[in-house]
């Protein structure tokens, strides 16, 4: 029997079979797809200051690195953050994947691809292997398997429709400015936003979300069409971001949530790698303290205070924004532009953690303005 059996070989399934390794325990990895890293549904960009606090080695997995953001209102207003150093890494996302593989492997975690989780009863796994029905012992599971996570619909936990967005992103080949990633705001990414990340002076990797119901492919085209962008597409991918705020709880007697299937996901860009490699250690340290000293799987709620009260600002803030017309942003931009919010975001802005400038604010008499905003979110 396994102790532990984490289905969804993504970085947060991943880290924490590595991060149980660390802690003695060893684990089997269950993944559906034949390849690890593939398919890619992801921006692939991750902040400087996450990657360091969580301890990950991208060496091998960098593409690019940038300084800032330039964010488009609908009128086509700018904000530009920009810092002389850089802030963040757009990596390989398949590389990446595959580093935490082999990673694994070496502390003893066994991986099973093209191995899909069927059902779950009490300590049997019904799974799909190459084609064939196997049943599996494993004493706890751990769903790391994404936003359709078959995990959280075996604990009982509905999803909604409003509790993702629908993307379509594309990789492509024109003229990109290599140091700045794009949001672009407006009504052609309802409930969202369309992006670039630049790979390089040539490549990038254009998308656009919107609310589940939407056609992100048209949303696509005509975010492309609308910004004049003359790319060649290479290849293109879809998928759904969860946007909800972090779940309550993520964890029962013998199951637990980790990464995008506990909606541990920033909902204002739909960024998760950091966020998902942070439970995922502490999801480690919960089993590793359930199985030592029987302490329940609900302190997991308790170590991932911290990330959830992020987590959380980053889901107020999505909502009040989604919540604004494209006139309001258009007004928004222009006020926050004369209030010089790029320098003030270039020297307190923190793409993980916002409650770290949201106090800040106070300390700017010209920015004050949005005290009323802010408490709109907050409350």
């Amino acid at each position: 029997m396994n102790t532990v059996t984490i289905v969804g070989a993504g970085p947060a399934g991943l880290k924490t079979a590595i991060e149980l390794a660390n802690n003695g325990w060893q684990s089997t990895v269950i993944e559906e797809h034949a390849e690890i890293g593939k398919p890619v549904n992801c921006g692939g960009l991750i902040s400087e200051s996450g990657v360091t606090s969580v301890g990950l080695d991208i060496r091998n997995c960098i593409v690019n690195q940038v300084r800032g953001a330039r964010i488009f209102a609908p009128n086509n207003e700018t904000i530009q953050v920009a810092r002389e150093k850089r802030v963040a890494f757009v990596i390989n996302r398949a590389e990446f994947d595959k580093a935490l593989y082999k990673k694994a492997v070496e502390k003893g975690v066994e991986v099973k691809t093209q191995t899909k989780l069927i059902d779950i009863r009490k300590e049997t796994l019904f799974v799909e292997s190459r084609g064939h029905g196997e049943l599996l012992k494993s004493r706890l599971v751990v769903g790391a398997d994404g936003p359709n996570s078959k995990v959280r619909e075996l604990m009982g936990i509905a999803a909604k429709q409003s509790d993702f967005v629908h993307s379509v992103q594309s990789c492509a080949k024109g003229s990109v400015v290599k140091d700045f990633v794009e949001m672009h705001f407006g009504d052609l990414a309802k409930g969202f936003f369309g992006w670039v990340i630049p790979e390089s002076n040539t490549i990038a990797r254009i998308g656009i979300a919107c609310s589940v119901g939407f056609n992100p492919l048209n949303a696509f085209q005509k975010f492309v069409e609308a910004k004049q962008m003359r790319f060649d597409i290479l290849e293109q991918s879809s998928a759904l971001i969860p946007i909800a705020k972090p779940l309550k709880p993520a964890a029962t007697k013998d199951k637990l949530l980790v990464g995008d299937s506990a909606f541990q996901v920033k909902s204002t860009t739909g960024g998760g790698i950091i966020s998902g490699c942070i439970a995922a250690k502490e999801a480690a340290e919960t089993i590793s303290a359930h199985l030592k000293n029987k302490k329940p799987l609900s302190d997991y709620a308790k170590k991932t205070y911290d990330l959830e009260k992020e987590l959380l600002m980053h889901w107020r803030i999505r909502n009040y924004l989604n919540g604004l017309s494209e006139q309001k942003i258009n007004s928004l931009f222009a006020k926050l532009k004369k209030a010089k919010i790029e320098d003030f975001l270039a020297q307190y802005g923190d793409m993980d953690k916002p409650s770290r400038f949201a106090g800040k604010l106070l300390a700017k008499p010209g920015l004050w303005f949005l005290l009323p905003e802010a408490l709109k979110i907050l409350r």
